[in-house]
């Protein structure tokens, strides 16, 4: 068991920081990989066709410049996907207390949601 200081196990704190670090680190290396090769989307770049999550990158960066407008047409699940990847990287995280049964569903609902925007999108051709 790891050294506890109060209520923290700090080898578990330890951990989790790590992984959160290579998380950052593999999304920073993703993008600037697929940057640097021009490619920009590698399901796009193979198939020609745009991928489920086409706009993201431009509505989180537009997200950040507070334009909630051009966020919601770059992609309008944006919010609930952080909200989502927050929820699956942190279920495991005691001082959270989230419920995995719940979170399982909410995750897999999400997973739904998010083919059947990009199924719309695709058919009606509104995929900027």
């Amino acid at each position: 068991m790891g050294v506890k200081l109060g209520m923290i196990d700090l080898k578990h704190t330890h951990r989790i920081v790590v992984k959160h670090i290579i998380y950052i680190l593999a999304a920073i290396a993703a993008v600037l990989f697929l940057f640097v090769s021009g490619i920009h989307c590698f399901f796009r770049f193979f198939t020609g066709v745009p991928c489920p999550s086409c706009g993201m990158t431009r509505a989180f960066l537009s997200l950040l410049k507070l334009d909630f407008y051009r966020s919601f047409y770059y992609h309008p699940l944006l919010i609930p996907a952080l909200i989502t990847a927050f929820i699956a990287i942190h279920m495991d995280v005691p001082v959270f207390k989230f419920n995995k049964k719940v979170c399982t569903v909410y995750i897999w609902g999400f997973v739904a949601v998010f083919f059947a925007v990009y199924f719309f999108r695709f058919f009606m051709n509104s995929i900027p």
